[in-house]
């Protein structure tokens, strides 16, 4: 008798746990996904993936079937036939599911339930509506980006809910084992917050140790490894501020000039500046960013390239790695989307059964499947 596969049942609205879930489907869990009875409203919202409004609900839900608008006793029987149950259970996230909090209190899944949440489950701010954005903010990384003379500058969208999505699949994957050792259910709280607070390690340690607040970049820092090429921008390590010697430099631009001593500390850079720069910015517009990274790899010099989001969906290493996946959307359109960020025993993403069209298109499935056939629709 072949064992079934672990179950999962995503409660959520948004991105943060519904991410999570899709780690999940990537693994090989049976994932369900529950929706208000008006749908999600990330259907709505607009995004590159998915050729414009629900690309984000595409790529978030691939891999999983979908109920909607499911009664309360309906809801927590498919939470009991459950291994792990996914959600935002903060009281905002409660109710842009449209889940009662007495129902959400009564979901008795076999092995693990996982909230992720903007602030966590516990005061003073559970109870505190927030987008990506304020966590962003409260995290403390937004504090850390753009230059040290102008504000704070915006991380990526949905990073807040991402990095909480990732937190939130990890704790399902250690709970679920740890309920099943033991057979007793586990509750995870997964926050946001302190899933983006943990990237900023550098700057608490320096708070901790020195009572330093970490600064934003200064201009000159960024205006010189950013470098302008004649397509775009290359990341060059030795710039203009870093303790290395301007030699190799000198030779792969072509500039005999920059090997001149008063060039060879960063203290001297600072002190010969406009000459400096003069000498350096320039020769970057003469080729592209690849021909540079090209040559400057040839040399064991440190460059990167800084790619664009087409040059993503064209870049050589993640094709090799198949991490843009084909996918069907409403009406037969056809895209694709990020697969699974890791390999499992050598192997790339496997081709998931695309996001639900409407709320609700597998309910009579998933009732028979998870329930057993002697119960009736809905």
């Amino acid at each position: 008798m072949t064992a079934r596969r672990p179950r999962a049942l995503d409660v959520s609205c948004g991105v943060g746990a519904a991410y999570a879930a899709k780690l999940l489907a990537e693994l090989g869990w049976d994932v369900v996904k529950h929706e208000p009875a008006g749908g999600d409203p990330l259907r709505a919202r607009v995004s590159r993936w998915g050729g414009g409004a629900g690309g984000a609900f595409a790529f978030v839900n691939q891999g999983k079937r979908d109920v909607a608008g499911l009664p309360g006793d309906r809801l927590t029987a498919l939470a009991a036939a459950a291994d792990v149950v996914l959600g935002d259970f903060s009281p905002p996230g409660l109710a842009a599911a449209g889940i009662d909090p007495r129902t959400a209190d009564a979901l008795a899944p076999g092995q693990a339930v996982v909230s992720v949440s903007p602030f966590g489950l516990t005061p003073p701010r559970a109870s505190w509506a927030a987008s990506d954005f304020t966590v962003q903010a409260a995290s403390g990384l937004l504090y850390m980006t753009g230059e040290w003379d102008q504000p704070p500058l915006q991380l990526a969208p949905d990073q807040a809910a991402l990095l909480g999505g990732v937190a939130g699949a990890s704790a399902a994957v250690l709970a679920a084992g740890l309920g099943r050792r033991t057979g007793a259910v586990q509750y995870a709280d997964v926050a946001m917050v302190e899933a983006l607070t943990s990237f900023a390690y550098s700057a608490v340690s320096q708070y901790v140790h020195r009572g330093e607040v970490a600064a934003r970049e200064q201009r000159i820092k960024a205006g010189l490894r950013m470098v302008p090429a004649a397509d775009g921008f290359v990341y060059c390590a030795p710039g203009a501020v870093a303790s290395m010697r301007m030699d190799g430099i000198a030779e792969l631009l072509g500039e005999p000039r920059l090997a001149a001593e008063r060039f060879q500390t960063a203290e001297g850079r600072m002190q010969n500046w406009d000459e400096f720069v003069g000498l350096f910015a320039p020769p970057f517009r003469a080729r592209t960013a690849q021909e540079w990274f090209e040559r400057a790899e040839a040399m064991h010099m440190t460059f990167a390239l800084v790619q664009t989001i087409d040059d993503l969906f064209a870049c050589p290493q993640l094709s090799s790695r198949e991490l843009l996946r084909p996918a069907g959307g409403p009406g037969g359109a056809s895209f694709r989307l990020p697969g699974r960020p890791f390999r499992v025993n050598g192997t790339s993403s496997p081709n998931l059964r695309p996001a639900p069209a409407e709320p609700g298109c597998d309910t009579a499935d998933v009732l028979a499947d998870w329930l057993g056939q002697h119960v009736p629709g809905r």
